[in-house]
């Protein structure tokens, strides 16, 4: 029995409805990869060191976080905790990286939980928003071994849903949204991707909840075979679906 829905469900169903029921519904557990506990850990920190920068060594934050993530992550081949931690370090040493932190002064908020209904869907779909500014655009961190192109940030669903759970909450925000993209390169970059949604671009995002919502409620959990994601490398259901014919 599931109680929400969040984007990254939803993500996971369009992308394989198999794997969508492996992990929702049997609960099947899921591997933490290096990369995702990286993810993880470099979240915290920013949040931590954009609330409190006066006061706190961004470096020690990082330790700490990754101090945690570290228990809990199975990491990928060629990966060590010290390799990890140095990686952030690195990160977090960029003066690129750091003028782009510093330039976050004062958010409006921090990790803002937000939930969303749409008609005809039993269930509310929710998430959290890493950052609203000072100047009320809200916005997301990532990390990325390479820069984005453009379109990545327009297609995405998580904006959408961000700005129309915000505009359903009565928080007023410009219909904008800003991607911080914190690059891992050999020299450590930044990319701050700004889009501007219109509001009819939300009947779309409600559309697609409703017709994902019908084919869970329909138990339509198909395999998708023809996915990058329908790997071994990449898709830790692989041994209980089309792995078990190999």
């Amino acid at each position: 029995m599931i109680e929400h829905l969040s984007v990254s469900s939803i993500t996971k169903y369009l992308a394989c409805p198999r794997s969508w029921k492996y992990k929702y519904l049997e609960k099947q557990p899921e591997r933490k990869s290096s990369a995702l506990a990286f993810g993880s850990a470099f979240h915290e920190s920013i949040e931590n060191y954009v609330t409190r920068k006066s006061d706190v060594n961004i470096l020690d934050l990082w330790s700490a976080a990754w101090g945690k993530q570290s228990e809990k992550v199975t990491l990928d081949l060629g990966d060590t905790p010290e390799s990890m931690h140095n990686e952030g370090v690195r990160m977090f040493s960029s003066p690129k990286i750091m003028y782009e932190l510093s330039a976050i002064k004062e958010p409006r908020s921090i990790e803002l939980p937000v939930k969303l209904t749409v008609p005809g869907v039993p269930m509310p779909i929710i998430g959290y928003i890493d950052v609203i500014t000072a100047d009320g655009v809200a916005g997301d961190f990532k990390t990325s071994k390479s820069k984005w192109p453009e379109d990545k940030a327009a297609n995405s669903l998580q904006p959408l849903f961000y700005l129309a759970a915000l505009k359903q909450m009565g928080i007023e925000t410009p219909m904008k949204f800003r991607h911080y993209v914190f690059i891992k390169t050999k020299e450590p970059n930044t990319q701050v991707i700004e889009t501007e949604f219109k509001s009819s671009q939300i009947l779309f995002l409600f559309s697609l909840i409703q017709n994902v919502w019908k084919s869970i409620d329909a138990g339509a959990f198909h395999e998708s075979p023809d996915g990058w994601l329908c790997s071994p490398d990449y898709c830790d259901y692989w041994k209980l679906c089309r792995g078990r014919f190999s």
